[in-house]
């Protein structure tokens, strides 16, 4: 049996590896922004998809940026880099180095940072629970909780409809992720998951400077954990005795087949708590951001409400995730020289492709790429291999098709309860929140009862 890790224990063993590359015979570094490491720290983790965009038009589609904790990171922007690393194998372009920072948070088995062998080996206990009939029996139990999300809104009265996104899915998780049936129980654990993934770049610092966490908001962030870390424990540990425990449908459950130390069960869910909370609620936000602001889109929807299986809210779903990806790049670090933007990279470098940049680029999707337009999904040319909103190759992200279907059940649940209407029509611009691109404004909204139901 392995250990329980604690809070601390996992912030002062976690020793990342930051050293500066240093570029041998023919290699080289491409240029970039000369500002101070905190001006460019703050820049990256509070504005990239502004800034980002500018160093490109100034540096062209390969920079480099220095940015806290990493230091030296180069920035991909040509399509033909950003797939090559975003599906790269791990024996060139690995993500543990990159996703170290996720470490103190979730602890050392957290799939966000294994590759080779102990990646694979964690990706097939992860998937089944998050695939196939399991996804399918969950979706009734999302149909509800929307249900209930929806008949709390205020009627008539502007709402930032990200807070209500925010609340559904953490309440689909810790029913379908824990199988938390006590609502008392499930109450303390929303609370408490809540302060833990709603991480802030400030609590980063005590990442990299682990003596931050006996001082101040670190100190209360350190304790939020530890306090989450005891729930989860309880509810494995009540799962465990359970009698009934393979008849149930919860991924907590599976994941309990094979008896694996409760250590390991704990930076699993975790795992996929902090992975399927933000993300999914962001997503589902920005779904009816961009919904609002196009009427004839909105209308379609409506036409399609009495079928649970409609192509044009999959292709409305797949649109918003192209123009609206909630992580704007994914992070590599390469084994070995490796040519990308014309130069020659040196082994041990991070490298950021951007996906914001990979999904409107122009000779890829065609002459307006900026414009929502969810049409383009039934060309039989639409570059599928050039939409990457969950990462791609052996680090796809686990929890893609629950999140879809999510947003699915989501997007109709709402449509069929509610007429829902913009507050402005000008579109939210986009800002960094923690690590994810939100509506700057939380998708501002007024919604009216539906006089009948749509179906």
């Amino acid at each position: 049996m392995i250990a329980v890790t604690s809070v601390v224990d996992r912030l002062r063993n976690w020793k990342p590896d930051i050293r500066r590359p240093i570029p041998g015979p023919g290699e080289s570094l491409p240029p970039g922004p000369r500002a101070p490491l905190a001006y460019q720290s703050v820049r990256v983790w509070g504005s990239r998809n502004t800034y980002f965009p500018a160093l490109q038009r100034r540096y062209g589609d390969t920079f480099l940026i220095r940015t806290a904790p990493l230091g030296e990171v180069v920035v991909l922007c040509d399509p033909a880099d950003v797939r090559r690393v975003a599906l790269g194998g791990p024996d060139l372009f690995p993500v543990a180095e990159n996703n170290a920072l996720f470490v103190p948070l979730l602890g050392a088995r957290t799939v966000l940072a294994l590759d080779g062998e102990p990646h694979r080996r964690e990706r097939r206990r992860m998937t089944p629970p998050l695939h196939g009939e399991r996804v399918a029996r969950a979706v009734s139990i999302m149909e509800r909780l929307a249900s209930d999300e929806v008949a709390s809104w205020p009627v008539g009265r502007t709402f930032k409809l990200v807070e209500g996104m925010r609340r559904l899915t953490l309440r689909v998780i810790v029913k379908v992720v824990l199988g938390v049936d006590d609502p008392a129980r499930a109450e303390r654990l929303i609370k408490a998951l809540h302060r833990v993934i709603d991480v802030k770049v400030l609590d980063m610092l005590m990442w990299t400077w682990p003596r931050l966490a006996d001082h101040g908001p670190w100190r209360r962030a350190v304790e939020a954990l530890e306090h989450a870390d005891t729930l989860l424990y309880e509810e494995i540990a009540r799962r465990r005795a359970d009698p009934d425990r393979d008849a149930r449908p919860d991924v907590l459950a599976m994941l309990l087949d094979g008896e694996p130390d409760d250590d390991l069960v704990r930076v699993e869910l975790l795992t996929l708590l902090t992975g399927g909370y933000e993300t999914t609620a962001v997503a589902s936000a920005w779904m009816f951001e961009r919904v609002l602001r196009h009427p004839a889109v909105l209308a379609r929807l409506r036409d399609g409400l009495d079928d649970d299986k409609d192509d044009y809210r999959t292709a409305v779903i797949k649109e918003t995730l192209r123009l609206r990806p909630v992580s704007y790049n994914v992070g590599r670090k390469t084994t070995r020289p490796t040519d990308l933007g014309g130069h020659r990279i040196p082994a041990g470098t991070f490298v950021w492709p951007s996906l914001a940049a990979l999904h409107t680029d122009p000779e890829t999707w065609g002459p307006n790429p900026h414009t929502f337009d969810p049409e383009r999904w039934f060309d039989p040319a639409v570059p599928t291999k050039a939409f990457l909103p969950f990462g791609g190759g052996v680090h796809r992200c686990l929890g893609a098709v629950l999140a879809q279907v999510e947003m699915d059940v989501i997007l109709r649940t709402v449509l069929r309860q509610v007429d829902i209407h913009p507050t402005h029509p000008r579109d939210e611009p986009q800002t960094m929140r923690n690590i994810v691109l939100v509506p700057k404004h939380g998708t501002k909204a007024r919604v009216t009862r539906r006089r009948t139901s749509a179906r």
